[in-house]
């Protein structure tokens, strides 16, 4: 139920405007603890909305693909971008989308490769909607390599990683197929 306050007076008291269907007023509360509500309120929905989202950023080595594929909880999608990738945030946020009309708790982990010039990509709104953010530290191509020995490192490139059997790499945003059969692979 919505409600309409007044503010009454130099104590800056708040009253609620009488419910129409009550037709009386409730209890006043003081300016202060109104806004002690609100702010709490809105503290709890920021916090709600980056719940998932990266704290650190994390190195992505020659190592970190073979380690990933091992430790990620299965399904996974990592999306490898750049920061000057224009398609790179569309397809991220396509992917957090299908994850979370999927029914099982799925990790989505974007890699950036030229990620370690820009300290501020944590507050980056694209990067937020992953579990875990890494950069690329190294050499690109060795690392590129290590990922698939055919990339030739355009992004966004996603690697959807099912509950069993093997990774399924997709150059640009995956189609509504290829995330049903992801999804549906080794769950049988």
């Amino acid at each position: 139920m919505l409600k309409h306050y007044n503010v009454h007076g130099e104590n800056a008291t708040l009253t609620p405007n009488p419910s129409p269907a009550s037709g009386r007023g409730e209890r006043s509360e003081s300016l202060r603890d109104y806004v002690k509500h609100l702010a709490a309120l809105l503290l709890a929905l920021s916090s709600a909305a980056a719940q998932g989202a990266p704290q650190k950023i994390e190195a992505f080595d020659a190592q970190s693909w073979q380690r990933l594929q091992q430790e990620l909880p299965r399904p996974a999608a990592v999306v490898f971008s750049t920061t000057d990738c224009t398609h790179c945030p569309a397809a991220i946020a396509a992917v957090a989308e299908q994850l979370k009309k999927s029914k099982e708790q799925t990790a989505l982990v974007v890699v950036v490769m030229d990620g370690d010039q820009h300290p501020g990509l944590l507050q980056d709104p694209h990067y937020r909607q992953a579990s875990r953010l890494f950069v690329f530290k190294g050499r690109s191509a060795p690392l590129q390599y290590a990922v698939n020995p055919k990339w030739r490192g355009i992004t966004p490139y996603v690697a959807l990683l099912p509950q069993a059997g093997a990774v399924k790499l997709v150059l640009g945003e995956p189609s509504a197929q290829e995330f049903g059969n992801w999804l549906s692979a080794g769950g049988k």
